[in-house]
């Protein structure tokens, strides 16, 4: 993905997305974006910012009608196109998905891609974005859990807030959690646009922070 600012440009290299990009958290991460979609069974799915097309090649393989889109054409998305500045038509998908994306933009720009999103999907958004943030953690597996509880692990999860002027990647413009940027402030700004219907931090990857929208 290469995302542009007023000062500079980013873009992450084939190296990352194929060698390091990978591991067991960005998998939890992509179980969660696919498991959410499921969940809303949409029709027609925009995906924004692509990394290594690991989400919407598992969804072409099962089945759902998906068109991706990036800024970086050397990722060979579908579109290619600034998410300030989307190329499409008025409620042309039932779902739009941007995870992990508006971090590499400026703060001041939330609310141009939060307008953007409304205005492209017909229903419904997700989308993630880093949460920094102090944790404790403990995910227990128990034998007939599943079964009685309808739930994978018993999950034992604590988060302070970090409150730092700097973000954990430098490629970040900001992170919720940051001082200034707090959780209830971007849930805030959200809900000028959507209906939030349930947000998710994921097991073992609070890192990364969900928003399941509906367009307002």
């Amino acid at each position: 993905m290469m995302v542009m600012t007023n000062d500079i440009d980013i873009k992450t290299s084939e190296k990352i997305y194929y060698q390091d990009y990978d591991n067991l958290i960005r998998f939890i991460s992509y179980f969660y974006q696919i498991n959410l979609v499921r969940q809303l069974s949409p029709q027609r799915i925009l995906e924004i910012g692509i990394g290594n097309k690991t989400v919407s090649n598992y969804l072409k393989h099962n089945g759902f009608k998906i068109s991706t889109c990036d800024y970086d054409k050397d990722l060979e998305p579908d579109f290619v196109a600034d998410i300030r500045e989307l190329p499409f038509e008025d409620n042309c998908y039932d779902l739009v998905m941007a995870c992990e994306i508006m971090e590499h933009l400026p703060w001041d720009d939330v609310p141009v891609i939060l307008k953007q999103l409304h205005r492209v999907t017909s229903k419904y958004v997700i989308i993630s974005v880093p949460y920094l943030s102090f944790y404790f953690e403990i995910a227990i597996k128990i034998p007939m859990f599943n079964k009685i509880f309808k739930r994978q692990f018993l999950d034992l999860f604590l988060r302070w807030p970090f409150a730092n002027f700097r973000t954990c990647s430098k490629s970040h413009q900001w992170e919720i959690g940051m001082r200034g940027c707090p959780l209830r402030k971007f849930r805030k700004l959200v809900q000028k646009y959507f209906n939030v219907i349930k947000e998710v931090r994921p097991v073992l990857n609070p890192k990364h922070y969900f928003f399941v929208l509906e367009k307002a």
